[in-house]
């Protein structure tokens, strides 16, 4: 471990004695730190660590020709440390100013900001290790991740050229078979920026589970955003999916539809539906018009089911501004409008996972990468341990948040008149007029069967009319079946980097492999620049 100078003001002329002895204990190692450095504020000299590991601590005063020094050793069998050897008396004249790299203000201390910032990136260094460690850690602990976790996807890469870091891409197993299995096949893609020593940008393709929670599927570290990595993540989530993507229903993809993002989609994922999070979009529409009765417009726009209720609601707007026309082609309705696009959100309109995003990189800003990682794989696995708990305790045949839903249809049917055509065929007659339902396709005209995936009121009124349960008609994706697939998997643990049989050949190798990433200033945030839908 380098000297650290630990530094104290001068209030007295002469040094007292600490009250160290041979032979005195201490129950472990940071208690032992903690008193010396105690000892040296209260007494006013320097001290400067020369050796501190799991088995000794060796102190010195830092004063040239002091004799001052200690060495404390660990008892054997015992987690106890002692003081083997004490050279007592001190020849110098101690320290006589207010400066201190460590000590904090209740010591009588003035400490500047650069002092302050300096001692703290030296104690999360001590805790968590140093940021560059962390990069050189990368291969083995992608090699741990593909070791413990048999089927996962985890992947480090640096430049060609400058030997820097430039990406990371993990995805558990567990994640990659509940997505596949069990999920509705909607992803979510969004990033944040990171605000740590080496900034670099967190990437995250994640799905909803059968109750409405997130489920994370892939994510990445990328030194920064731009078109290349976006282009390389959605390959490596082609390339973890797979040839189950033909196997899976056509993919809806949520997004901000930057041009990079679009551009990745369309070249690895070019039969998914690719539509706007209307967070984004309605965000531009407020700001471009400013208006708070066009904006509530827009949003029924938005709901509006079927294209004539659609336009009716266009029409409203238009008389309003005929600038919104113009809008339209920048944002055309069929990436946000449910009556447009082709695409099922399952009542999807806003991306969950720029939340979650917001949260990893506010909590882990100041961890390594590595344990960065390794806060995002236990926030996991607790989800998918409680979660898994949860799903075991429910005896419905739906997911209370789909349970809830169907029973408000089915509240809204008693209203209905129904009218049998045919064996699948009914007319449902209500105030706001009739409709269709076809139950053998699980069709209806109003088109909110085929767009949430659970029966609306009017098909719950048909097919209560014939003897049916409502509940049976919903997409699989919503049963406690798939839920409890969805979280069958383990995440497995992975062990301290001191039980890592490899680490000594991975550092090595990653030494030679890996530098450093570039220290990089973030440019100020631009106005979000919209992709116009190709036609």
């Amino acid at each position: 471990m380098a000297d650290h100078a630990l530094m104290v003001p001068d209030t007295s002329d002469a040094i007292v004695e600490p009250s160290l002895v041979i032979g005195q204990e201490f129950p472990d190692v940071e208690t032992c730190r903690r008193t010396l450095k105690d000892i040296a504020i209260a007494l006013h000299f320097d001290l400067r660590i020369v050796k501190s590991d799991r088995s000794r601590f060796i102190a010195k005063c830092s004063k040239e020709g002091c004799p001052w020094r200690v060495h404390v050793a660990k008892c054997p069998g015992v987690p106890t440390f002692t003081i083997r050897t004490l050279q007592e008396g001190h020849t110098c004249e101690g320290v006589r100013n207010l400066h201190h790299h460590q000590a904090s203000d209740q010591h009588g201390v003035a400490v500047s900001y650069m002092q302050a910032w300096r001692g703290k990136e030296r104690s999360m260094a001590a805790l968590h290790g140093t940021f560059e460690e962390g990069y050189r850690l990368l291969p083995a602990y992608c090699k741990q991740i593909r070791k413990t976790n048999p089927g996962s996807v985890a992947s480090v890469f640096a430049t060609r050229q400058e030997n820097c870091f430039q990406r990371l891409f993990i995805s558990y197993r567990a994640s990659i078979y509940g997505f596949i299995n069990a999920c509705r096949p909607l992803l979510e893609l969004d990033k944040a920026d990171l605000k740590g020593k080496y900034l670099g940008t967190l990437l995250c393709a994640a799905a909803v589970d059968a109750d409405d929670a997130l489920f994370p599927l892939a994510i990445a570290i990328v030194d920064v955003e731009n078109d290349e990595n976006w282009m390389w993540f959605v390959s490596e989530l082609r390339k973890l999916l797979g040839v189950n993507t033909e196997n899976m229903p056509r993919l809806t993809i949520l997004s901000e539809r930057r041009r990079s993002i679009v551009d990745a989609v369309e070249t690895y994922f070019p039969s998914a539906f690719h539509g706007f999070c209307l967070r984004y979009a309605s965000e531009n529409f407020r700001d471009t018009f400013k208006n708070t009765k066009l904006v509530n417009i827009f949003w029924n726009a938005v709901y509006a089911l079927t294209a004539v209720e659609f336009e009716s609601k266009i029409a409203e707007m238009v008389e309003i501004s005929q600038d919104v026309i113009q809008w339209f082609q920048v944002f055309p309705p069929q990436l946000w409008a449910v009556a447009y696009f082709e695409g099922v959100r399952y009542g999807h309109f806003t991306l969950g996972v720029t939340e979650l995003l917001y949260n990893w990189a506010l909590e882990c800003h100041e961890l390594p990468i590595v344990q960065m990682m390794e806060h995002i794989r236990l926030q996991l696995t607790s989800w998918f341990n409680n979660r898994r708990e949860m799903g075991i305790r429910w005896a419905s045949i739906l997911v209370p948040s789909a349970e809830k839903r169907i029973s408000e249809g089915i509240a809204d049917a008693h209203c209905y008149q129904v009218l049998r055509a045919n064996e699948v065929e009914f007319e449902i007659v209500s105030t706001e007029g009739t409709t269709i339902v076809d139950i053998r396709s699980r069709v209806c005209s109003c088109r909110r069967w085929q767009l949430y995936g659970l029966p609306c009121a009017h098909a719950a009124a048909a097919l209560i009319s014939c003897g049916q349960n409502a509940h049976l008609f919903a997409e699989p994706c919503f049963t406690v079946a798939s839920y409890r697939e969805t979280y069958s998997q383990m995440i497995n643990p992975i062990p301290d980097k001191s039980y890592w049989k490899e680490l000594r050949v991975e550092l090595q190798i990653s030494r030679s492999q890996y530098t450093l990433p570039k220290l990089v200033r973030r440019l100020a945030d631009r106005k979000r620049k919209f992709f116009v839908w190709r036609t």
